[in-house]
C-alpha cells in the first residue's frame, strides 16, 4: 500500500507560548489594559508577554520578571504556576495555537507606573469584584483562587515537632 504525504500532513503544529504574572496586593489583583491584548476575554489582562524563538533561550522567570517591571515598574516576589489554558492564536500571529501560563505572585515593592507605550491602565481590582459570577473571565477567576489555595495556611507544612521537651522535673 502507497502512502501519499502532502506537505500539511508533514509540517508539525506551531505553537506560542505566553507567560503572565498575576499579582496580588493584600486583598486585590493587578490588572491591566495592554495595548494589544495577548490573552483572551476582552480588554482585561495581566502583566507579561508571548515568548519568542529568541526568549525561548531564557528562564522564563527571568523574561517574566523584567516584563512586569517595564510593564508596570513592580517588583514581585516568588513565582508558582497558577494556571493555564490553551487557545487558538490569531490568524496574523504565524502559530496555530497558543499556551498562556500564568504565575501567581506577590507584590513586593515599586510604585505602580504603567508603562503608555505598552499599558494603556492598570488598576488593582479587589478580589471579590474579580470572582463576581460574569465580571472577569473563568480563566482568571481560575488562576485567583488557585494561588489562594497555593498561599493558603492550610498549603504551609507544620513544623515538624521538636525534640526537646519543656516541662516541670519529677
Amino acid at each position: 500500500m502507497t502512502s501519499i504525504h502532502t506537505d500539511e500532513q508533514t509540517l508539525p503544529a506551531t505553537y506560542q507560548v505566553g507567560v503572565f504574572a498575576l499579582i496580588r496586593n493584600r486583598d486585590a489583583y493587578l490588572i491591566i489594559q495592554p495595548r494589544q491584548p495577548l490573552l483572551p476575554g476582552g480588554r482585561q489582562g495581566l502583566p507579561g508577554l508571548l515568548l519568542g524563538a529568541s526568549s525561548g533561550l531564557n528562564l522564563v522567570e527571568m523574561n517574566l520578571r523584567r516584563v512586569v517591571r517595564e510593564q508596570v515598574k513592580l517588583v514581585v516576589s516568588d513565582l508558582k504556576l497558577v494556571g493555564s489554558h490553551a487557545s487558538r492564536s490569531p490568524q496574523d500571529s504565524g502559530a496555530d495555537a497558543r499556551l498562556n501560563l500564568i504565575f501567581g505572585t506577590e507584590y513586593s515593592a515599586g510604585i505602580l507606573d504603567p508603562n503608555p507605550e505598552q499599558v494603556s491602565a492598570a488598576d488593582w481590582i479587589p478580589r471579590r469584584e474579580i470572582l463576581e459570577a460574569g465580571a472577569y473571565p473563568e480563566w482568571l477567576q481560575s488562576a485567583v483562587r488557585e494561588l489562594e489555595t497555593v498561599n493558603s495556611p492550610a498549603s504551609t507544612p507544620e513544623p515538624a515537632p521538636s525534640r526537646l521537651r519543656f516541662g516541670r522535673r519529677r
